[in-house]
């Protein structure tokens, strides 16, 4: 799966604040489906926290985010493909994971990864368990876009971003199906 998923207004409305403007970078494993947040910036922890309490070394100076409510006891480097290291797992076309200090120290020194995320936690779905809240209509797929990769301080504005490039690519598929004007 390259595409991400994002939240639908009827997501937008619930209670749960992770939840509400979610871009989420989906993956399909053996047991389900997992995902990480794109676009929810941790506010209660320092990065001093985070290197003390994750055990990873020191965290790079940029935004943490939190991927999702499982695990949030991990630090995990959602990155880019243009670095790897024997620890990373490939997730799509566009993205990997690490889970070791090497990475952060990567980063940090600015020898790791183009685009990164430090994530604390993830999402994730029992087989089918996202599939069938697609199909409810809590969540839309959008095609992958740089986007994902962005650090807005506002998590809706990440999220009307993809809303309007999933506007703008239907309209022109729609428009394109007419044949020539």
């Amino acid at each position: 799966m390259d595409d991400l998923i994002i939240s639908t207004q009827r997501t937008n409305l619930t209670q749960h604040e992770l939840w509400r403007h979610a871009v989420i970078m989906p993956w399909h494993t053996d047991h389900g489906t997992m995902g990480f947040v794109m676009n929810q910036p941790v506010a209660n922890l320092t990065h001093e926290s985070i290197t003390s309490s994750y055990d990873v070394g020191r965290v790079p100076r940029t935004r943490i985010f939190c991927g999702g409510p499982q695990h949030t006891e991990r630090c995990t480097v959602l990155h880019s493909r243009d670095w790897s290291h024997q620890d990373s797992r490939i997730i799509n076309d566009h993205c990997a994971i690490t889970f070791n200090r090497d990475v952060i120290t990567a980063c940090r020194e600015g020898k790791g990864p183009r685009h990164y995320k430090v994530m604390l936690g993830w999402c994730q779905w029992e087989d089918g368990q996202l599939d069938a809240e697609i199909v409810r209509g809590v969540w839309h797929t959008t095609p992958w876009s740089h986007t994902a990769w962005a650090s807005y301080k506002s998590s809706a504005k990440m999220w009307r971003r993809m809303v309007e490039s999933k506007a703008q690519v239907t309209a022109n598929n729609f428009l394109n199906s007419l044949g020539p004007a």
